[in-house]
């Protein structure tokens, strides 16, 4: 098995286990200058790449002294790639899990041919909201009910189906780069990231929760989870959200950077020796997150040992993992990219 897949095992009595042995490729900065290591980011990551070019970028320059923060310019990239990805996610992953194949050929064009904001929200207004993306985020929660009820796109079908409840972790609150440095011992934690001792939510739903009390209170997470990755992609679409970046010095030339991405918060923390040199990097992505030892991945599966493959599959889209997974279950084996 790659080290870079994480590997999820059902018992029989229903225990999951989930471990991620990840490759780290940022050990490879360790050594280098600030420039070689912004040189070789977009080679080491390709998911995400703005997202890791900007993280860092901030994390390099603030352990070298320079308080250098993200722009407005740094802020909309963002949120074009983020709005990107998702849209990337809904036409590929999620439309292979609910409808057994990706989007048809058309949509997918339309998404590689889609660079900019108004490009894509003019796709993502027709395949995902059926309507222009403000229309659709105005409706309230109770108005998205009524829409997925009418199954008028691919997005609102797969809706439909989520009817199911299941178990969830607590919502990652809205933290920022200072916050993270006086807590980062948690995040830097050998078996994963935790706030107050908790392996938390940290994608859309942290953002959007308290606009989903339904949903929330009868227990469908799933609904939950993916009607908060289209309220997100509406607004970022619609230019009344825009994801953040934020920065903060550690202290002997280390700092912290926190990214928003399409997934959660991305964190690169870099420490420069006296010679100006990289002493140590860490990179935690929000997948470090969903795959805690007792995480969201493990939390979700458990809630439903008498789900097939097939949903269980579905529920792993919605958490939406950057990496690979590898699913062993009954004595079976699937693995899913």
């Amino acid at each position: 098995m790659k080290p870079d897949v994480i590997r999820i095992t059902a018992a029989d009595d229903g225990v999951v286990q989930v471990s991620w042995p990840r490759q780290a490729p940022e050990t490879l900065f360790v050594g280098q200058t600030p420039y070689e290591a912004l040189r070789l980011t977009p080679l080491l990551f390709t998911l995400c790449s703005g997202a890791q070019q900007l993280a860092a970028r901030l994390a390099l320059a603030c352990a070298a002294g320079r308080g250098e923060g993200a722009d407005d310019d740094d802020c909309r990239d963002l949120t074009r790639e983020a709005a990107r990805e998702t849209l990337r996610k809904l036409l590929l992953d999620c439309a292979i899990e609910f409808d057994g194949a990706p989007a048809d050929g058309p949509w997918l064009q339309r998404w590689r041919l889609a660079q900019g904001i108004e490009a894509l929200a003019a796709l993502a207004e027709d395949y995902v909201f059926a309507e222009p993306a403000d229309a659709w985020l105005a409706r309230g929660e109770a108005g998205w009910l009524t829409w997925i009820a009418a199954r008028t796109s691919a997005p609102a079908r797969w809706l439909a189906g989520l009817t199911d409840r299941q178990a969830g972790v607590a919502l990652l609150p809205e933290l920022d780069a200072a916050q993270l440095v006086r807590e980062r011992d948690s995040w830097l934690a050998p078996e994963g990231p935790s706030w107050q001792g908790l392996p938390c939510e940290v994608g859309a739903l942290r953002h959007e929760a308290q606009h989903l009390p339904q949903l929330l209170a009868t227990g469908r997470l799933a609904a939950a989870r993916l009607l908060a990755r289209l309220m997100q992609l509406a607004r970022w679409l619609g230019g009344t959200g825009q994801l953040k970046a934020d920065v903060a010095p550690c202290g002997d030339g280390a700092a912290l950077a926190l990214v928003d991405t399409a997934r959660g918060p991305l964190v690169h923390i870099a420490a420069l020796d006296r010679h100006g040199r990289i002493r140590s990097y860490r990179v935690v992505p929000p997948t470090a997150w969903h795959s805690h030892p007792r995480g969201l991945i493990r939390v979700t599966l458990e809630s439903r040992p008498q789900a097939s493959e097939t949903e269980w599959r579905r529920q792993l889209a919605l958490i939406d993992p950057c990496v690979a997974f590898d699913l062993q279950r009954g004595g079976g084996e699937e693995n899913h990219a």
